[in-house]
């Protein structure tokens, strides 16, 4: 079903693919998606449709999961902090869960899109609009859905959801100490939705960016994102 239609053919200009054959663009041909998005830059439906998705499946984790998610997140916390109490923090999690998923992923593709904005605008002088530049987040974002649904059995067979696929699978057990919260912060689904909006990116600048050097800048600010995490973590627990 095409929820964002592109201009019509009598019109003389390619029309933009349509929403499933953007999201599989940005899985196949991630460069090509930008050069579509060029045209038109859809965004709403693309990432309204991915946060549903992510709050019902949030909503639809197992009480089992979340609960012993939260206690391992309390004994990790740095000492001298009160933990708070497990079945308030179930309670919360379970009504603002679903919540934060929906809004959150809004949000965060705004933050994202803005840096991406700066970073490609000001760095490469790229005459890329911001919404050009949320349209690109927003694609590049199911490949993270698609991340969820993989790591999902993991979490369930070790019975708790801060393993992640990537170096964190070379922890013995839940990260501690900021190495730790470091290599579990590095995934492989992040790896890949960050190389896959920096071909987008280089699809969109209409050739002033190469390919290569997209992929690096955004894999670059993924990096910068990830010691961040890290050190978050370390100082405020997961």
């Amino acid at each position: 079903m095409n929820f964002e239609p592109g201009p019509a053919e009598s019109t003389g200009v390619e029309a933009t693919p349509n929403l499933v054959q953007r999201v599989i663009m940005v899985f196949t041909a991630p460069t090509g998606l930008g050069t579509a998005l060029r045209r038109s830059a859809p965004w709403f439906w693309t990432l309204a449709i991915l946060a549903v998705i992510s709050a019902v499946a949030y909503f639809l984790l197992p009480e089992q999961l979340l609960q012993s998610t939260l206690e391992a997140q309390a004994r990790a916390r740095p000492q001298g902090q009160e933990a708070p109490d497990p079945e308030q923090m179930l309670r919360m999690a379970r009504i603002f869960g679903p919540i934060g998923a929906l809004v959150g992923s809004f949000v965060a593709a705004a933050v994202v899109a803005g840096v991406l904005y700066l970073a490609f605008n000001v760095m490469f002088g790229q005459d890329t609009t911001y919404k050009q530049h949320l349209s690109a987040t927003a694609h590049a974002y199911w490949i993270g859905l698609l991340g969820f649904f993989v790591v999902l059995p993991v979490w369930i067979s070790k019975g708790e959801m801060t393993t992640q696929l990537g170096l964190g699978l070379l922890l013995a057990e839940a990260p501690q100490t900021f190495v730790g919260y470091l290599l579990n912060s590095v995934t492989l689904f992040g790896l890949w939705s960050s190389a896959a909006l920096g071909a987008v990116e280089a699809g969109l600048s209409g050739g002033r960016v190469s390919t290569g050097k997209g992929i690096g800048t955004v894999l670059a600010l993924y990096g910068v994102w990830v010691l961040f995490s890290a050190a978050r973590q370390t100082l405020f627990g997961a």
